[in-house]
């Protein structure tokens, strides 16, 4: 009974070799292997992210076929670096920026060929700091909120606003950052900070949450529940901002 078993499985698994693509396949971000089209190559397209001392970064080679289809073929391609001393790069599109100045990172697949230049930048750091407040018309800051480091260097970095709103994330890489903000009572923030110098203030602007079915806030600081924008704050001194998403946004 074992050898009929033994007979059975290795008869299967002949059967499914021979069901295979002879095409090479190329990883898709699922973890499933993607065969690389065996359509003839149109072009080939090279990019990647700005480069700074010390970094290592995955480059793309999108190959454009006969067919107009679109493939990464980083891991396929054969990729080569104009000065080592600069940036390396291996056999998948990984690229290593060893030291400052300008250098060209190429592949090259089934015939056809790209570059992409590149400055590669110093590592520097800088300072940063910044206060959350309410915006207007409420104008006060915001105690205990939650700022967060979630894109660019230092992800998962978060810090707390003190009493003042103020908060303060020392010194950081330059880079470009996106920052999440969150406080009970308030909409959270999503803020984008590009750090290429000491910044005392990134300034961030909170939309209380405003209460069910309230229209707009009026420049008391009260909220309308109005239905249309001409009754919206009309004994209120007027509109300061319209709740989006809502009816009258």
């Amino acid at each position: 009974m074992r050898s009929s078993i033994t007979v059975l499985v290795t008869s299967a698994a002949m059967l499914a070799a021979c069901g295979q693509s002879s095409s090479p396949a190329s990883p898709s971000s699922a973890g499933v292997s993607v065969p690389v089209s065996n359509v003839a190559v149109k072009s080939l397209h090279v990019t990647g992210p700005a480069l700074v001392v010390g970094d290592t970064k995955q480059f793309a080679a999108v190959a454009t076929f006969a067919d107009g289809t679109q493939q990464d073929v980083a891991a396929f391609a054969t990729w080569s670096s104009s000065d080592t001393k600069i940036a390396t790069v291996d056999t998948t599109g990984k690229v290593t920026a060893v030291a400052e100045g300008n250098v060209s990172i190429h592949a090259a697949f089934r015939g056809a060929s790209d570059s992409e230049y590149h400055n590669v930048t110093p590592l520097l750091f800088f300072k940063a700091a910044g206060t959350v407040s309410e915006v207007p018309p409420g104008f006060s800051a915001v105690p205990n909120a939650r700022v967060e480091i979630v894109g660019g260097s230092n992800v998962g970095t978060t810090v707390t606003t003190d009493t003042a709103g103020n908060f303060n994330f020392g010194t950081m890489r330059g880079d470009i950052y996106t920052l999440k903000v969150t406080r009970d009572g308030y909409q959270d923030l999503t803020q984008t900070v590009t750090l290429t110098r000491d910044i005392a203030n990134i300034a961030i602007l909170l939309f209380p949450t405003p209460p069910i079915g309230a229209t707009a806030r009026c420049k008391d600081k009260s909220w309308s529940f109005g239905s249309d924008k001409a009754s919206a704050c009309a004994r209120n001194g007027g509109v300061a901002y319209f709740v989006c998403p809502g009816p009258l946004c």
